[in-house]
């Protein structure tokens, strides 16, 4: 007989190291897997549907890691059993084994290249090990196949705004926000967006977020973001505890609670902060950089020449990382490589005193003064410059 297939729910529950909602509901899916077809009746064909048979009662039962060595038995021996490949994609995205969960599904689409729901679940792998370009390639090709599935559509947008890609993912989260069931997530990433762009829907997608039970976590974690925007550090601080308190498992809290602490000179609990949210999103960028500038505040400059040296590997361009690179540097007497990235930065960031300031006293002390004195000049009129600005917004 044909061997059963296990219901491929792919598990909302976070594995250690996730950055991921724990209420994102559009992530448990339900996917109905092809039927096996009918092996041979011989004995060792047998066999082989008893190996998979068992491979699905371990993974019903939880038995995760065993379901894993059963399955690749049965891959082994049999190298085109879709079924397995496709379930044991499920089994690795429930451990958190992304990249090997994508292989899996990968392996199975190329047996299958038409099973829409294998090539979804491929995207929630994608997404759940924060490779955000791949999730949103891939769910153009479902949604070519499927336009309004819900669920995709929605998946692309959270993938978008993880981007900052605010404009596309407005409108691709925007009309579906009353097609279903209220999802948190959604509404969170959707209410991101709408900050970051400084939109009015922002305040609409709060009162959603109050009114669903599910949605204090994410309201939350928003309004915090909202204050660390408008550098009210002590009122995001607040706001991000309370996030915490309810869940930890909150994509950007820990990020956000690093920045929120490293603002108000809380150092050492900026660094705890930043070191879980890079244990959890091994590509967020911006968090290597604010933990390497923590460690360098904090005297560290070993591991601080390793962080940057992480986000630079994601983001070579950064005028942020080249910047503090360059401020390392100019800590460790390595002047001539401390002017070549404060430069870089420089140039992209003219109006930054802290970097104009680190320029001018790596070309004082290599002795390049006409230099010197023209980035001093520079930051003493940019000070002015702000001081004035100040004034005009002081109340009288």
């Amino acid at each position: 007989m044909p061997g059963r297939c296990a219901s491929g729910r792919q598990s909302g529950a976070s594995a250690p190291g996730s950055d991921s909602m724990i209420f994102l509901s559009l992530l448990l899916m339900m996917i109905s897997m092809v039927q096996v077809p009918a092996q041979p009746p011989s004995r060792s064909g047998e066999n082989l549907v008893a190996r998979f048979n068992r491979a699905v009662e371990l993974q019903q039962r939880g038995n995760l890691a065993e379901a894993v060595a059963e399955y690749r038995l049965v891959i082994r021996r049999k190298p085109d059993y879709l079924e397995a490949h496709a379930n044991l994609g499920v089994v690795l995205a429930r451990l958190g084994r992304y990249a090997e969960a994508v292989n899996a599904y990968e392996s199975a689409l190329r047996l299958a290249p038409a099973m829409v729901p294998i090539r979804f679940n491929l995207a929630i792998a994608h997404y759940r090990a924060g490779q955000h370009p791949k999730a949103i390639i891939v769910l153009d090709q479902v949604l070519r196949e499927q336009p309004n599935a819900l669920p995709a559509r929605q998946l692309q947008g959270l993938a978008l705004s993880a981007l900052g890609r605010d404009e596309e993912a407005i409108a691709r989260l925007a009309p579906t926000i009353d097609q279903g069931p209220p999802d948190a997530a959604v509404l969170y990433s959707l209410g991101l967006a709408y900050l970051r762009l400084g939109r009015a829907g922002f305040r609409d997608i709060l009162q959603r977020l109050a009114a669903l039970p599910a949605g204090k976590p994410a309201l939350h974690l928003l309004q915090g973001q909202a204050f660390l925007r408008d550098r009210d550090y002590e009122q995001a601080l607040e706001e991000l505890r309370a996030a915490a308190t309810l869940s930890e498992d909150l994509p950007r809290l820990h990020f956000s609670l690093g920045v929120a602490h490293s603002m108000l000179g809380q150092n050492r609990d900026a660094l705890a902060a930043l070191r879980v949210a890079v244990a959890r999103n091994p590509l967020d960028t911006p968090a290597w950089y604010y933990l390497a500038d923590a460690c360098e505040k904090d005297g560290n400059l070993a591991e601080a020449t390793q962080f940057v040296g992480k986000s630079l590997a994601l983001d070579p361009q950064s005028p942020d990382s080249n910047g503090l690179l360059g401020r390392i540097l100019l800590k460790q007497g390595r002047l001539a490589e401390a002017v070549t990235r404060l430069e870089f930065a420089v140039a992209a960031k003219k109006s930054d005193q802290e970097l104009r300031y680190a320029l001018a006293r790596a070309y004082q002390q290599l002795g390049r003064r006409d230099d010197a004195a023209r980035e001093f000049a520079e930051v003493r009129r940019l000070k002015e410059e702000q001081l004035r600005k100040d004034r005009e917004v002081t109340p009288k």
